[in-house]
């Protein structure tokens, strides 16, 4: 008999346990209207020491957040709060930091997140010293001298912002005056730019359970694009074949990365490192840069031994190359000599994301530390001039810490500070009046002398019934006038420098 009570008493308790147990069997609680769309967002790179963690959830009172250096962290951050933005601050440079945010249901039961993580900036290198690139040097009137140019820190990583204070210029040894100088300096964003990228993605068999994740790095690397950047795609195991041409356009290259598919068991790395130099390009003048990188994923070595490492060096040779290797079997040093830019080691498959937004991450570095520094030299006649710039307190002296060349002054003038219209030579400030024929349009241009800001300009006329001004659609310094009053009739054209403040007037004198 107690045996009977017992077995039923157990039934119950097994039946009670069925029906009042909230959560499904088959679906943990952590999978149920889960936090997500974290920010920053998960692998993001280059963070700041002190940032907003924020998140969304669903149906969740409150939240317990989890924040340090430890995979899975557990230090609590935020207990019981309501808000779903949290701020920290003080943290380290170049570390990794993770964070969980578990949500909590009006019941007491638990929705947790995943793990999500994020790196602060590297540590600062320039102290360390600045590298200075020479693209360019040209020279136009009145007497501007032009200078495209790139700094570095000692590591090969882009220095972005630099200003006209920290340079200083030198001519024929003699240290210019600023005030007379004019410098200006002008960024990246200020020139036509493009950032080429040529993506290499190693496809071999070995790669058989690692192609998905591979897949989903390239990808991040895509979505996290500079605006004028573009990039070329290439998948290679036996030998190369190009996926999608240089190209802006995400949805193109993300079509052509799920495209790839398992290769062959033979891998022509070195071939591969040839066909992607073939393909190198790259431009630097005042009116145009195009800038080329490579690069290059591999878990692997060369099995092929079609081609030398020899040849292959040789062929990237004054080339911007990056090498990522995946895995035990690649071999460093291999990797790290083709690497001229940077080789990163993945040790596994899960760090590969965050490898392909680090280079990205100094790819745009890179991009962003070109400036264009011009000058108005005090030097006239028919001499040849030495050219010496330089940065403010630069603790590197070595070869590459300046930018030298030199010009011809036979054509350069004298110019005081204003708005002028037509400047020549000549006839350096222009022309205060101007004859035209009844009906006839006759173009003019206003060029600033001696200012701080990049000129943009403003037209106006008097007397529209007199004549009409028309500012071009592709150069505002350039307008069109023309005289639609009768002759003899007169008005005035007035040209504002609106960016700096200034104005000219000149007659219209209709004949």
């Amino acid at each position: 008999m107690i045996k009977k009570y017992l077995y039923i008493l157990l039934s119950v308790l097994l039946v009670a346990g069925c029906v009042f147990d909230p959560v499904d069997d088959e679906t943990p609680i952590e999978l149920k209207e889960a936090p997500s769309n974290p920010s920053p967002r998960n692998n993001s790179i280059n963070i700041q020491t002190s940032a907003n963690l924020s998140w969304s959830a669903n149906n969740l009172e409150t939240y317990d957040v989890y924040f340090d250096i430890n995979n899975p962290p557990d230090s609590v951050l935020a207990s019981d709060t309501n808000v779903t933005v949290l701020s920290v601050s003080g943290l380290k440079l170049d570390t990794r930091y993770y964070w969980r945010v578990i949500g909590k249901y009006a019941n007491g039961t638990e929705s947790w997140g995943p793990v999500w993580n994020f790196k602060t900036k590297p540590v600062a290198t320039s102290l360390d010293g600045y590298v200075m690139l020479k693209h360019d040097i040209t020279t136009e009137t009145p007497s501007y001298v032009n200078i495209l140019f790139q700094v570095l820190d000692l590591n090969g990583t882009g220095i972005t912002d630099l200003t006209e204070n920290d340079f200083y210029i030198l001519e024929n040894d003699i240290m210019l005056s600023e005030l007379e100088s004019a410098v200006r300096v002008r960024k990246k964003e200020q020139i036509d730019y493009t950032l080429k990228t040529i993506l290499f993605l190693d496809n071999s068999s070995s790669l058989s359970t690692d192609l998905p994740e591979l897949k989903n790095a390239a990808i991040a690397f895509v979505n996290n694009m500079d605006a004028n950047q573009k990039v070329a795609l290439y998948k290679f195991s036996d030998g190369s074949a190009l996926l999608q041409d240089f190209t802006s356009n995400k949805n193109l290259l993300i079509s052509a990365i799920n495209s790839i598919d398992l290769g062959f068991n033979s891998t022509d790395l070195y071939g591969a490192v040839i066909d992607a130099a073939d393909e190198w390009s790259e431009k630097f003048t005042l009116e145009e840069i195009e800038q080329t990188s490579i690069v290059l994923f591999t878990d692997g070595t060369d099995t092929q031994g079609k081609h030398s490492l020899e040849s292959a060096l040789g062929s990237i040779s004054g080339k911007r190359f990056y090498t990522i290797g995946l895995g035990q079997e690649v071999d460093t040093v291999v990797l790290g000599m083709l690497g001229n830019s940077g080789f990163y080691k993945a040790d596994s498959i899960d760090e590969l994301t965050d490898t392909f937004l680090e280079i990205q991450f100094n790819l745009e570095k890179y991009a962003n530390s070109f400036y264009l520094l011009n000058y108005l030299s005090p030097k006239r006649g028919d001499n040849i001039v030495t050219v010496k710039l330089m940065i403010e307190n630069n603790v590197y002296t070595g070869n590459n810490s300046y930018v030298y060349g030199q010009f011809n002054s036979r054509t350069f003038y004298s110019v005081s500070p204003g708005v002028f219209i037509n400047s020549t030579t000549e006839n350096p400030e222009g022309i205060s009046s101007l004859d035209i024929t009844q009906g006839e349009t006759v173009s003019v241009q206003a060029e600033s002398y001696l200012v701080e800001e990049d000129p943009y300009y403003l037209w106006n006329t008097s007397n529209n019934k007199i004549v009409t001004v028309a500012p071009s659609s592709s150069d505002n310094s350039i307008a069109y006038i023309t005289a639609v009053g009768s002759v003899g009739e007169t008005a005035t054209v007035v040209i504002t420098d609106f960016n700096n403040d200034m104005q000219k007037i000149i007659t219209i004198n209709i004949r």
